[in-house]
C-alpha cells in the first residue's frame, strides 16, 4: 500500500511540475499578437518580459534570491506586487503569500516540525488573502501567479517539488481567525 501511494504521490507531484513550467511558458500567450514566434523560450520570455506581460523575474540558480530588505519575500516579486491595481491591505495580505512561499524554498525538509510550522504559514496567507479580497475568487489568480513566480527557476521549481513530496502525508486546515500579519 504504501509503495502505490508513494507512487501516486510522485505523479501527483510530477504533474504539478509540469504545470508549473507549462504556467511559466504559456503565461502572457495572445493569439492576436502578430509578431513572429521568438527564436527560443528565452527569447519569448525576455519579449514579455519587456512588454511587461511578464513581470521582470531573478533567474539566478539561488534558491533564495535577492531579498535586499531583509523582508521575507524576493525582490522582484515584492515589485510585482507593488505593481497591482489592488489596495494596501490586499498589497500586505499578498506580501504575507509570497513569504510564505518563499518559506517552502528555504525550510529544512529534514525538520518536522519546520515543515509543519511553514505549512501553517500558508495556511495563514490563504486565509489571510481571501479575507482582504472580496471573494477568493478574486485572490485565488495572485495566489496561483505567486505560486509559480516563486518557483521560476528550474533549482526553486526543483526545491518547491521536493517541499511539496516532504509534506505530502500531512494535512493542515485553515485557521478560523484573524491570521493577516501587520
Amino acid at each position: 500500500m504504501k509503495s502505490r501511494n508513494t507512487h501516486r504521490t510522485a505523479n501527483h507531484f510530477a504533474i504539478c511540475a509540469a504545470a508549473l513550467l507549462a504556467t511559466l511558458t504559456a503565461c502572457g500567450k495572445d493569439s492576436s499578437n502578430s509578431s513572429p514566434p521568438p527564436s527560443s523560450l528565452t527569447d519569448g520570455i525576455a519579449s514579455l518580459e519587456a512588454n511587461g506581460t511578464l513581470p521582470k523575474l531573478d533567474r539566478s540558480t539561488d534558491v533564495a534570491g535577492p531579498d535586499a530588505n531583509g523582508n521575507g519575500v524576493r525582490d522582484d516579486i515584492e515589485a510585482w506586487i507593488n505593481t497591482q491595481p489592488v489596495t494596501t491591505d490586499q498589497k500586505t495580505a499578498l506580501m504575507q503569500n509570497a513569504r510564505a512561499f518563499q518559506h517552502t524554498l528555504t525550510v529544512d525538509l529534514t525538520d518536522a516540525t519546520a515543515l509543519e510550522s511553514s505549512r501553517n504559514e500558508l495556511m495563514a496567507a490563504v486565509h489571510c488573502g481571501s479575507s482582504r479580497f472580496p471573494a477568493f475568487a478574486d485572490f485565488y489568480p495572485y495566489n496561483q501567479k505567486i505560486e509559480a513566480i516563486t518557483a521560476n527557476t528550474r533549482e526553486r521549481a526543483m526545491r518547491y517539488i521536493q517541499y511539496n513530496v516532504a509534506s505530502s502525508e500531512t494535512s493542515n486546515t485553515l485557521p478560523n481567525y484573524d491570521t493577516c500579519e501587520p
